[in-house]
């Protein structure tokens, strides 16, 4: 049995690890002891959505214990599970990206589109990542097929970020059904998320 003690970690670093531990024992069973309800939401969200079968314990203290029974073979994983809000007392701010536009600032767009290319993927390595993207306007464009972010976006998905496009953009330039990456959101949902971030980055 490979043990896994994710306890006191912020998030989204018990998804990562449980995906790391899932990836790397077919045929096994995982147990992870952590202690926080939100990463014990997330942490089974992930592991289902890669084909586990999971059981939950209740500890006492407030801490519980997960058995995730992985698959024989690697599974190929489908949508990133929608994941919910879990930073830690004291922990480090998760910041809300909000992405207007297909490019990074005003004047020249080839630059922009450059610019926007490395700011998504330097994003993948700030410590914490956030909490989630939304895309509205044109910005929608970098979530859909023939998009040259789509890989960077999923890897972020991967790290337990959310991806939100705009449906009513989406629907504005026909763009509804292309959506390659993360889920669709109307405007009350977009307005909530804005509304609870504690910190918004807009490149």
């Amino acid at each position: 049995m490979v043990q896994l003690d994710v306890r006191d970690l912020a998030c989204p670093e018990p998804v990562i690890r449980t995906k790391k531990a899932i990836e790397a024992n077919p045929g096994s069973v995982i147990e992870i002891v952590l202690n926080h309800p939100a990463s014990l939401t997330n942490v089974t969200r992930m592991a289902k959505s890669m084909g586990a079968a999971v059981e939950t314990e209740e500890l006492a203290g407030g801490e519980y214990k997960l058995n995730v029974t992985t698959g024989q073979a690697p599974v190929s994983e489908g949508p990133a599970p929608e994941l919910v809000a879990c930073d830690l007392p004291g922990a480090p701010v998760r910041a809300t990206v909000f992405v207007k536009s297909n490019v990074m600032g005003l004047g020249d767009d080839e630059l922009g589109r450059i610019l926007m290319k490395a700011f998504l993927k330097t994003l993948k390595s700030t410590q914490p990542p956030p909490a989630e993207i939304i895309f509205v306007n044109y910005g929608v464009h970098l979530t859909i097929s023939g998009s040259e972010e789509i890989e960077t976006l999923k890897e972020l998905a991967g790290m337990g970020v959310e991806i939100v496009s705009c449906g009513t953009c989406l629907d504005f330039f026909g763009k509804l059904e292309q959506v390659e990456v993360g889920t669709v959101g109307n405007m009350f949902d977009i307005v909530e998320r804005l509304n609870r971030a504690s910190k918004i980055i807009a490149p």
